[in-house]
């Protein structure tokens, strides 16, 4: 097609699938050559679906047993849906058990706690009272002084302040 000729498309296909032309388009076909070759071509295509329809259409209807069979993969759903939560209670059963022998076997190989040796014990006793040289620099004779010293803004003397509100 022409591109003079992309205007009358769509009068083109109404008129092959309607069989109307308007008076303007039967003029353009008259004088187009490649528009009545499309118009012709497809006419035929449209013919040609009209007849293949009727065998298409045959063969549509569902078979005698349709419903029969519709019915027994229904029965059978039904039923594999019924035989899901035992099987899923009977697995959740048999981890529980596979977790059990797990933790019973870890207990029973594990070993008993033996005595600690009596040197060991002193020493570990030793380590945990064992104190940085550098801490006896830091205890005071005034230790507890400073730790009484009061803070930013307080008074050494327990006299409440007053404020600005109670004046």
């Amino acid at each position: 097609m022409k591109e003079t000729c992309d205007k009358w498309k769509d009068r083109l296909l109404e008129a092959a699938l309607t069989g109307a032309a308007t008076k303007d388009f039967e003029e353009h076909l008259r004088s187009c050559a490649t528009c009545s070759r499309e118009l012709d071509a497809v006419r035929a295509r449209k013919a040609r679906l009209e007849e293949l329809l009727p065998l298409v259409a045959r063969g549509s209807e569902p078979s005698a047993d349709f419903r029969a069979r519709v019915l027994a993969a229904t029965a059978a759903a039904r039923e594999g849906k019924r035989a899901w939560p035992w099987r899923a209670w009977t697995l959740a059963g048999a981890a529980t058990m596979v977790v059990v022998v797990l933790m019973l076997g870890v207990t029973l190989r594990r070993k008993t706690p033996g005595m600690i040796p009596g040197d060991e014990l002193a020493t570990a006793q030793k380590l945990a009272e064992w104190r940085a040289p550098s801490d006896s620099l830091l205890m005071t004779p005034g230790q507890e002084i400073i730790g009484t010293m009061p803070k930013l803004g307080e008074s050494y003397l327990n006299v409440p302040v007053k404020k600005d509100e109670e004046e």
